[in-house]
C-alpha cells in the first residue's frame, strides 16, 4: 500500500471535518435532546456483536451486506448494520425487570458493505428510538412525533409513506410460502423489483394466487379487505386480524394528518428488514433526496426469536449522515462566540488560564493564545474568526484589567480582569449575543 493509500480511508468511508463535523455534531446533539423532551432515555450498544444476533432475523440484504470477521478465538462476530436487534439484545440482558414500556433512543455508528454512491455510505449515522412494551398504536404515533418534532428542530420538511406488512406475511404463511422465500419475496418489492418477487411466488402458489397477490399490491386502504376475502384461505381469526391491522394503519395515517404531518398509504413499502410485523412507514423529503430520510415500525415478538418473552415493540431509525445532506452548515448550526484570550509574553500561563476559567464558565467558546505582540494576537484571532480578543499583557496584569477589542468593530476598551460577569456580557455583546 503506498503512502497516498494510506492516507485515504477505506472506500465508502469518510472523514468528517471542518463546518461538516460541527454539522453532524449539532443533529446529534438536537436528536439526543429532542428524544430526552419526549420521555426516552439513552442506550449504549457494541459496534460489534456476534454476527448470529443478525443472521437470526435481520433479512437477507442486511446478511449480504455485512462486515463479518473471526476474533483471535474464532468466534464470528459483526460490525452492527443496525441497532435495534442490540436494543432488543440489550433489553433481554438487562433491562426486562423494568417497568413497561421502556423507552430507549440512542445515536450510533452502523456499517454495511454496500456500493457507495451519493446518501449512501459503508459507515453512517443513526438517530434512533424504542418502545418495548406497549401494543397500543400511541407507542408508534410516540417515536413518530418526537422523530418529526426532530425533523422539524433542525428544519427538514418531511412527509410519511405508511404501509403494513403484516398482509403479506400472514398470506404467504397460510400460502405455505417458506420464510426464507418470504424475506426474498419482500426484500424484491422493497428494492421495487415487483416483477421478480412475483415470478419466485409463482415458484411455490398457484397462478391465481399470484394475481391475487399483485392485486394487493396495487390496492388502496378501502380495496385490501375485499381483495383479502378473495383469497379465501384465511379463518375468520386472521381475516379479523388483518382487518384490524388495516384498519390501526389507516388510523396512524389518520393521526398523524391531524397532528399536521402529511401521511400517504403505499401498499408496495415492506422496508428491508424482515423482523417487520406490521404497520410500518418511512420518513420522506421533496428537497432533494430520492431515498428515505428514516423509518421503523412494529417489530412485536423480536424478544422471542432471542429467546424472551414475546413483546410488543415498535421503533424507527433516522439517517443523520443523509439529514446532514439536506443541510446548510453554516446556516443550520447555532453560532457560538469565539473569543481569543490573548497570553502576551512575560505574563505567567497560569494567569492566563485563570482568565480562560473565567469567561468559559459563561458559556463562550474560547482560544488560548500565546503571542510575542499585539499585532500577533490580532492576526491570529482574524484568521481564526474570532468576535473578539481578550488581551493580557503585563501592564494588564499589574494593573488588574484586561483590554477587550471587538473583531467586528474595532472598538477597544478596558474592564477589570475580576469582574467576571461585566467581562462576560461585554463579551456576549461583542459576539452578538447580547
Amino acid at each position: 500500500m503506498s503512502e497516498e493509500d494510506i492516507l485515504n480511508p477505506p472506500r465508502g468511508m469518510r472523514d468528517i471535518v471542518g463546518v461538516e463535523a460541527e454539522l453532524h455534531e449539532y443533529l446529534a446533539d438536537v436528536f439526543r435532546e429532542t428524544a430526552r423532551r419526549h420521555g426516552f432515555k439513552p442506550i449504549i450498544t457494541p459496534t460489534v456483536e456476534y454476527f448470529k444476533l443478525f443472521e437470526m432475523k435481520s433479512g437477507e440484504e442486511i446478511k449480504r451486506s455485512m462486515y463479518v470477521f473471526q476474533d483471535k478465538a474464532g468466534r464470528t462476530l459483526a460490525l452492527r448494520p443496525e441497532v435495534t436487534a442490540s436494543v432488543v439484545r440489550a433489553y433481554l440482558k438487562e433491562m426486562r425487570a423494568l417497568p413497561k414500556p421502556v423507552r430507549l433512543y440512542y445515536v450510533a455508528q452502523c456499517f454495511r458493505y454496500e456500493e457507495p454512491q451519493k446518501a449512501r455510505y459503508r459507515e453512517f449515522w443513526q438517530g434512533g428510538l424504542e418502545v418495548i412494551g406497549d401494543p397500543d398504536i400511541n407507542a408508534d404515533a410516540s417515536v413518530a412525533f418526537a422523530a418529526s418534532s426532530f425533523l422539524e428542530a433542525v428544519g427538514v420538511k418531511h412527509y410519511y409513506v405508511v404501509g403494513n406488512v403484516s398482509t403479506y406475511r400472514v398470506l404467504m404463511d397460510k400460502m405455505g410460502v417458506p420464510g426464507e422465500t418470504q424475506d426474498l419475496i419482500l426484500h424484491l418489492i422493497d428494492k421495487d423489483r415487483v416483477g421478480d418477487a412475483l415470478k419466485v411466488l409463482g415458484g411455490v402458489v398457484t397462478g391465481g394466487h399470484v394475481e391475487l397477490f399483485n392485486k394487493l399490491l396495487n390496492s388502496g386502504l378501502d380495496e385490501a379487505p375485499g381483495i383479502l376475502r378473495e383469497f379465501r384461505l384465511l379463518g375468520e381469526g386472521e381475516q379479523t386480524t388483518l382487518e384490524a391491522e388495516l384498519a390501526r394503519t389507516r388510523e396512524f395515517i389518520d393521526l398523524l394528518n391531524q397532528m399536521g404531518f402529511h401521511a400517504v398509504y403505499e401498499p408496495r413499502l415492506v422496508r428491508g428488514l424482515a423482523y417487520y410485523s406490521g404497520l410500518i412507514f418511512e420518513y420522506k423529503t421533496s428537497e432533494g433526496l430520492t431515498v428515505s430520510i428514516g423509518g421503523g415500525g412494529r417489530y412485536d415478538g423480536l424478544t422471542r426469536v432471542y429467546g424472551g418473552e414475546y413483546e410488543y415493540s415498535t421503533g424507527l431509525a433516522l439517517g443523520l449522515d443523509r439529514i446532514a445532506l439536506l443541510l446548510s452548515p453554516e446556516k443550520a448550526v447555532p453560532r457560538r462566540s469565539l473569543i481569543v484570550v490573548s497570553i502576551l509574553e512575560g505574563v505567567p500561563l497560569k494567569a492566563g488560564y485563570e482568565l480562560v476559567k473565567r469567561i468559559t464558565s459563561g458559556g463562550l467558546a474560547v482560544i488560548p493564545y500565546r503571542a510575542r505582540t499585539v499585532s500577533k494576537a490580532l492576526g491570529f484571532a482574524n484568521k481564526q474568526g474570532a468576535d473578539a480578543v481578550v488581551i493580557l499583557g503585563r501592564r494588564e496584569l499589574e494593573s488588574g484589567v484586561v483590554t477587550v477589542k471587538d473583531m467586528h468593530t474595532g472598538m477597544q476598551s478596558t474592564i477589570e480582569a475580576g469582574d467576571t460577569d461585566a467581562l462576560i456580557k461585554l463579551l456576549e455583546k461583542h459576539g452578538g449575543r447580547g
